[in-house]
């Protein structure tokens, strides 16, 4: 039997011996306090699903526990140090156990263990510390036995005479062992100070996990009632900061005439202060911690808008300067944040495969999704930009995938083209991707220096231009490609731009920009023609050339 039932029956034996109220009043508060204690417990709940948003999360946790019938205090630990008290959700089964009240504080006595890459950390502090130490005293030592060595340099004493071998025998035992300690000290030194460099890298590791020597926690206090004794199974749901998803591409094409395959990934990380061990992860675009007021529709205004495949195309052009090295790789930098645009329906993504996501702010990469999407291929150049034209891919349907705005790694025919963008805010119905130049098709724009020539007409001067661009498909199939050039626009009454030749090219008046769209055959060249002038005041000076700035070293 327990102590608290020999204790009862104990103070029924005394109540009863000496029939005092005061006896029976005692007995029933004791007998209240060990009952509420008996009903006392604490667990600390698993984990067991994430939902991740743009920003924050939700952690979802689960725990098990038996409680005895009636009135039952449990306090949930080991929780978030960073959890939203506004956001806690706590249902428990069976359906007819009643939650009588919910409460949240932070325990500072009681911190979560450090995680397993924090802990080696750590540990490997504490012995390069302990190897500094006994560096220090390796020094003591070698530094004591100098001193000594010197103070007792005397030969015989004051008085009697030291035979000159003595002298020399004693002046090389000086000297040589002065310099072996001096030797070791240096040594000692240089070990010190590689030492000091690992522990000043360690530390700055320890700085970037957000690492604490126990860390606080957070708990979770449920008051309830059961009318049955057995266990209870409850779900703990709760949101926290310092969490984030954000989109990450992977765009595949192993020839033109396969479809592009666009594996769908995601960076995330957690520094909720807990890890995320073999979880089910969701990844959701919805907005965190919104209210349950009623959604209210807003003015919606149209105006023009950049689309994708103006970005494709022209920022592409410079492709070759803006390769960098694909970030898939977990443990990457520190996290910042950017502002992207989503549709106003969020999505959600269910990760097949859970996932081991440690509380230490780094990149970890996770599989969304894959899809293999038919496209056209086609090719496009502005010759006098690049000499080269660039393959691009162009595919539809793209609006029905869920995607969010975020860079991709672009590969073609198994090799590495560089970053580019998919911006879902387009409302083009194609988009286009870049899979770098294609040198099957040869470009050349040359000045046509006969047919350009200069001459004055009264009190104007009068220039005119011809360029010659020649393309050579030197592919075993017709392309199709997009040439752009352009003239210039006038933005003076003085000035007069005159088109004489284009080819039959599309010529927006606006910005002056002339597009061909060809189709030529295999083993084939195609040549356009391109001529203007430009009448402007002989006694003025006009900017007839397009110059881009760029750095060069200058040479004192």
């Amino acid at each position: 039997m327990s102590t608290a039932f020999f204790c009862a029956r104990y103070l029924l034996y005394i109540s009863a011996k000496f029939r005092n109220m005061k006896y029976y009043i005692f007995l029933c508060f004791f007998l209240f306090s060990i009952q509420v204690f008996s009903q006392n417990k604490s667990a600390e709940p698993l984990v067991d699903a994430v939902t991740v948003y743009l920003t924050g999360a939700e952690i979802h946790s689960v725990s098990t526990i038996d409680v005895s019938k009636g009135k039952s205090k449990i306090v949930f630990t080991g929780l978030s140090p960073v959890l939203d008290p506004k956001s806690i959700q706590i249902s428990v089964e069976p359906a007819d156990v009643t939650i009588l009240s919910v409460s949240s504080r932070t325990n500072y006595l009681s911190g979560k263990s450090d995680n397993s890459q924090i802990k080696l950390l750590k540990d490997s502090l504490e012995m390069l510390n302990d190897e500094l130490t006994l560096i220090q005293f390796e020094r003591e030592t070698y530094t004591k036995e100098k001193d000594l060595l010197f103070k007792n340099q005397s030969i015989g004493g004051t008085e009697n005479g030291v035979a000159v071998e003595e002298i020399e025998k004693s002046a090389d035992f000086f000297r040589a062992r002065s310099t072996e300690i001096n030797e070791l000290l240096f040594k000692i030194n240089k070990r010190e100070a590689n030492i000091n460099e690992q522990i000043a890298r360690i530390s700055r590791q320890l700085s970037e996990l957000n690492a604490q020597y126990n860390p606080p926690s957070s708990e979770i206090e449920v008051s309830l009632m059961s009318p049955r004794a057995g266990k209870l199974n409850f779900d703990i749901s709760y949101m926290v900061f310092g969490c984030g998803w954000a989109p990450k591409y992977d765009v595949r094409v192993e020839g033109v005439s396969h479809p592009v395959n666009l594996i769908y990934r995601a960076n995330l990380f957690n520094n909720s202060g807990v890890d995320w061990n073999d979880v089910k992860l969701k990844l959701s675009t919805a907005e965190p911690g919104k209210s349950a007021s009623k959604p209210v529709l807003t003015k919606w205004s149209l105006n023009y808008a950049s689309d994708v495949q103006d970005y494709s195309v022209h920022n592409e052009l410079n492709m070759d300067q803006r390769i960098t090295v694909d970030e898939d790789m977990e443990g990457n930098g520190p996290v910042g944040y950017e502002t992207v645009q989503v549709d106003e329906l969020a999505a959600e993504f269910e990760i097949k495969t859970p996932y081991t996501i440690l509380s230490d702010s780094k990149t970890y990469t996770v599989d969304v999704n894959e899809f293999d999407l038919p496209a056209t291929y086609e090719s496009y150049c502005v010759p006098k930009m690049d000499r080269d034209a660039f393959l691009l891919a162009r595919f539809t349907n793209w609006s029905q995938l869920n995607l969010v705005s975020g860079n991709a790694s672009v590969y073609f025919a198994g090799t590495y083209i560089g970053q580019t963008m998919i911006n879902t805010a387009s409302v083009a119905d194609t988009m286009s991707v870049s899979l770098g130049r294609d040198r099957k098709i040869i470009v050349k724009r040359t000045q046509k220096m006969e047919e350009s020539k200069r001459q004055v007409v009264g009190g104007s001067m009068k220039e005119t231009f011809m360029y010659e661009i020649i393309i050579r498909n030197n592919r075993e199939a017709a392309v199709k490609i997009t040439v752009q050039d352009q003239v210039p626009v006038s933005q003076n009454n003085d000035i007069d731009v005159d088109i004489l030749e284009i080819s039959g090219a599309k010529h927006d008046e606006l910005s002056g920009i002339l597009t061909w769209v060809l189709t030529i055959p295999p083993g084939e060249t195609k040549s356009l023609i391109l001529s203007y002038s430009i009448k402007y005041p002989k006694n003025m000076n006009v900017n007839k050339k397009r110059y881009r700035s760029v750095q060069n070293p200058k040479f004192f």
